[in-house]
């Protein structure tokens, strides 16, 4: 069934809505033509079915995610920011949430494909809610089809880490999973490659603990550096470097541990072949998500590829199932948790945490509420992702952290090429760091525009209101303004313009039909009915 053709509410539940009078059908399930723009969303609706009736919590949201840029969404405390985050990667909680209808084009590939046969919905009599009949094992296949794009290709940054990681696991073994499913391949071949006894490693340990007793940092991290580089394994620059500045221990008599660290890359034929076999199963998971990658762009399922990856999984499985015993498996894995450990404590000091070490082998409930906010950053940035989506990633943290975090953000956006979603409160860090703003009310995208041009000109009136009610440096006696009223309810949302009962503007035309997006200039489009532009194609 083509996206198009996709099923919707029956009209006597949804009755009249502000945009038009039936329930809009999507876009046709074709890519854009900018080959800059790695995210394309288009009329995108999210709703939560609540006893109280439906929540309409996105209603039509369209923006687009280029290459190298960051684009910042913005609004007030319940206007859809988040729900947006959630509803690109599918991680809307259902029940009682549902993505109803649009597309997400990620590459060309559409996330919503088979939506349209994961639930089917009936309206109760005499109400506004509706009896949602869901098909859970398609429901499951969508969400295994996901995991072929989240983290390598788009990754996310919670607002609560607290609810997003396991208390139960410390945090070197969270990071630790995603660098394995992610990062899988350069992890066993590295090890697989490593030479702890190759005839350079020796003098580069006699450097860097020569540099260790000179006492300066710089120094013994490149010394460190130039030893892993030795070993043909970097993560063992990290290793050493705390080795020879650990606690309660001289930096001339770190030799012993030094070498006995470059112990672990001595692999015996036990460890060797558990790696062979994990390196093999590494490869059928990336067919595997390649075959849903390929699925999702063609629209339509391969279920012969998927029995023959399978088959061979499980005979991989089968025929080294003893790696399964507890006392062989932890023999066989020490190489590569020991490998992932430390590549862990390499990304908490890349977030400026102080004790990387310590931390990593904590527990989530040990630490602070920032501390923990940058484990959850470390984990989104291991996969140098081609989409970050960071929801309010700087909450938690001081000043000084943030500024550390949005550089971090902004070096991987230059570096590997990175599109951010920025969805923050902050006006102040959206003037920094996006290039594009997309100002959020009420389910719906008002205005969007570049981010100087955003702030010079502001168009809708309820930009303006945001903009007023920020402090300004070159207006030191400026009264500070705030928007009257509140977020409307989203279950009976107010006809016509959603700003309208809050507008100083408000016309009668507002009240009675929702306002189309015109273009205003170059590449500012705002949905007001106090401009007079071209209307913006759907």
């Amino acid at each position: 069934m083509s996206a198009s053709s996709r099923p919707v509410l029956p009209p006597e539940f949804l009755g009249t809505t502000d945009q038009s009078p039936e329930f809009p059908r999507d876009a046709p399930a074709t890519a854009t033509g900018d080959s800059n723009v790695v995210l394309d969303v288009r009329n995108l609706r999210t709703y939560f079915f609540t006893y109280d009736g439906v929540v309409k919590a996105l209603d039509g949201v369209t923006f687009k995610l280029r290459r190298g840029e960051t684009t910042g969404l913005v609004g007030e405390t319940g206007c859809g920011k988040s729900v947006t985050a959630f509803s690109i990667t599918r991680l809307i909680g259902d029940p009682p949430g549902r993505v109803m209808s649009g597309n997400v084009y990620y590459r060309g590939i559409d996330l919503l494909w088979g939506l349209d046969e994961e639930a089917k919905y009936k309206p109760i009599p005499k109400s506004n809610r509706v009896k949602v009949k869901r098909s859970f094992r398609k429901i499951k296949a969508a969400m295994e089809r996901m995991s072929a794009v989240r983290g390598s290709g788009i990754s996310t940054i919670f607002q609560e880490p607290s609810s997003a990681m396991n208390p139960i696991f410390q945090v070197s073994d969270q990071i630790g999973e995603a660098l394995t499913l992610h990062q899988g391949l350069s992890i066993i071949d590295g090890l697989l490659a490593a030479t702890p006894d190759a005839p350079e490693v020796g003098p580069a340990i006699d450097a860097l603990i020569a540099a260790a007793i000179g006492g300066k940092r710089e120094e013994v991290r490149a010394a460190a550096v130039r030893l892993g580089e030795a070993a043909h394994i970097s993560s063992f620059a990290t290793e050493a470097f705390y080795i020879v500045r650990g606690p309660g221990t001289a930096a001339g008599e770190t030799r012993p541990d030094l070498v006995a660290a470059l112990g672990r890359f001595r692999l015996n034929p036990l460890q060797r072949a558990f790696l062979r076999s994990q390196r093999r199963l590494v490869e059928l998971r990336g067919e595997e998500h390649q075959l849903y990658l390929e699925e999702m762009r063609a629209g339509a399922l391969q279920r012969g590829k998927h029995r023959a990856i399978s088959a061979r999984r499980s005979r991989e499985r089968l025929s080294h199932f003893y790696y399964g015993i507890w006392g062989i498996r932890s023999r066989a894995r020490h190489p590569m948790k020991q490998e992932t450990f430390w590549r862990t404590v390499r990304l908490l000091e890349g977030v400026s945490i102080a004790n990387p070490v310590q931390v990593a082998k904590g527990y989530p409930h040990e630490l602070s509420g920032g501390m923990l906010q940058r484990v959850m950053i470390a984990m989104a940035l291991s996969s140098e992702p081609d989409i970050l989506i960071a929801d309010e990633p700087t909450t938690a943290l001081d000043v000084t952290i943030q500024a550390q975090i949005l550089e971090l953000m902004r070096d991987l956006k230059t570096r590997v090429g990175t599109a951010i979603l920025l969805i923050t409160h902050d006006l102040a860090v959206i003037a920094e760091v996006a290039d594009r703003v997309c100002v959020m009310y009420a389910g719906l995208i008002v205005e969007s525009a570049p981010v100087r041009e955003l702030f010079q000109r502001p168009l809708h009136p309820y930009a303006q209101g945001l903009l007023a009610s920020i402090p300004r440096l070159d207006q030191p006696d400026k009264e500070l303004t705030s928007i009257p009223g509140s977020v409307p309810n989203l279950i009976t949302p107010p006809t016509g313009c959603r700003f309208h009962p809050r507008c100083p503007y408000a016309m009668p035309v507002c009240k009675e039909q929702a306002p189309p997006t015109t273009l205003e200039g170059t590449d500012h489009e705002v949905a007001c009915y106090l401009y007079k532009g071209p209307v913006v194609a759907e």
